[in-house]
């Protein structure tokens, strides 16, 4: 039952960062869809996280917060793919990787909102 869920929210988050990726930085919805795109990697995440038992589990995660949105984007996406692939290999590892794609989507979530924040009236 979770595992059937779990990848019903794989392949959400798949397309819904794809849609950001394809969408580009300039869009007028470019926000919205980063923060969708976060949510929906994030739930796929903690999905993971109890289909696999992996609650206790915190990988350390590295990644570069100067980079602009876009770059954190794809590497979301590679985060993901990565995930994908090793997710009947080495849950950890899939695991590890979708919290690297939840964290790169969150920071480019938050520039975005600081950018947006930061504009002169």
């Amino acid at each position: 039952m979770l595992e059937d869920r779990l990848n019903k929210a794989l392949d959400e988050a798949w397309l819904k960062v794809n849609d950001k990726l394809a969408m580009g930085d300039h869009s007028s919805d470019s926000e919205r869809s980063t923060r969708m795109a976060a949510e929906a990697v994030e739930y796929s995440s903690a999905l993971f996280s109890l289909t696999h038992g992996l609650e206790d589990f915190d990988p350390a995660i590295r990644l570069d917060k100067n980079s602009d949105p876009l770059t954190l984007v794809k590497n979301a996406v590679q985060e993901l793919r990565k995930a994908r692939q090793l997710s009947q290999a080495s849950t950890r590892d899939a695991y590890t990787n979708l919290r690297a794609a939840a964290d790169h989507l969150k920071v480019a979530y938050l520039c975005k909102v600081k950018k947006k924040t930061n504009r002169p009236s």
